[in-house]
């Protein structure tokens, strides 16, 4: 393990020796690079974003307090819903040529990175991954994606539906002292902000609301993951990672990062195309929604 961390902590070091002397668009190659993962942070916030509208979607075909779980016709609802839903994202995905391996998500950063980022901007960025706080704290964001993810989705459920309720163990973690710490803990992960963000978005108006209670549910349940993270980042390291998110420059990469790994799209991507695919996406979303209802019994006409 050490001798790996040595290896990538060598490799980055010479990448950013190399970097200093090339113009913007080496400079933000070589930081996708060296940073890596966002493969998997795309296919995360993809895969919360398909799974978090579920319940939004299930929520908006009934109205009225009958409207909820242990209504006969909810459980079905539900499952038909995830089935149809995912399978008209897919579809989406696929007309507008954006292969969900997103392989593409790299190359297309790249090019963000080093249209809004100046060359020093981009090394100080450079200097902080490749030193030992940076590779320490990528090491981090790896293990998080592994569990944070569901425990998001989860509480974001939760909110809108209020059928999930915490364990006494949970309920526990929640209302403790810990969980501040566990959230100043999880917002120096990069991951953290890109999930709560998406999660706000897909929520609307009454998510935004409960963001608060959003953000500390996934936390509770993942009380016992975090604190495990929490005791890899040494007191020093934490105080240089600290004083790293301080700055000006990481605290634009964030709100970049925030937008653009949900925004970002391959090179060769059509937009004329894309904004024709998503009006007839959301058109067949619309015609969806209405028999979803009648299915559900929710409006005036028979189901087919």
């Amino acid at each position: 393990m050490m001798r790996r961390l040595f290896l990538v902590a060598l490799l980055a070091l010479c990448c950013v020796t190399l970097a200093h002397a090339q113009e913007p668009t080496a400079l933000a190659q070589v930081l996708v690079t060296l940073k890596g993962g966002y493969t998997d942070k795309k296919r995360d916030l993809e895969e919360l974003r398909v799974r978090a509208y579920i319940p939004f979607l299930l929520k908006a075909v009934g109205k009225g307090p009958a409207w909820k779980p242990g209504h006969p016709n909810w459980e079905s609802s539900e499952r038909r819903i995830a089935t149809e839903w995912r399978k008209l994202y897919a579809d989406y995905m696929a007309r507008v040529g954006r292969d969900t391996s997103y392989i593409w998500i790299d190359a297309a950063l790249a090019r963000e990175y080093a249209r809004l980022f100046s060359v020093t901007e981009l090394n100080a960025l450079l200097a902080f991954y490749g030193s030992d706080a940076g590779i320490a704290l990528m090491a981090l964001e790896k293990t998080f994606l592994d569990f944070y993810p569901e425990n998001m989705v989860r509480s974001l459920t939760r909110v809108m539906l209020g059928n999930d309720a915490l364990s006494e163990r949970e309920q526990a973690a929640f209302r403790s002292p810990q969980n501040r710490e566990r959230r100043e803990f999880a917002v120096l992960l990069e991951s953290e902000a890109i999930l709560y963000e998406e999660s706000l978005r897909i929520g609307g108006a009454f998510v935004a609301a409960n963001s608060s209670v959003v953000q500390q549910g996934a936390l509770a349940t993942a009380a016992d993951e975090i604190d495990a993270l929490r005791q890899k980042l040494g007191a020093a390291t934490l105080t240089k990672v600290r004083a790293f998110l301080k700055t000006d420059t990481a605290q634009k990469e964030r709100e970049f990062l925030k937008v653009t790994v949900r925004t970002a799209t391959p090179a060769q991507e059509d937009a004329a195309v894309t904004q024709q695919e998503e009006a007839a996406f959301y058109k067949s979303l619309a015609e969806l929604s209405a028999r979803w209802r009648t299915l559900a019994g929710m409006d005036e006409k028979a189901p087919e």
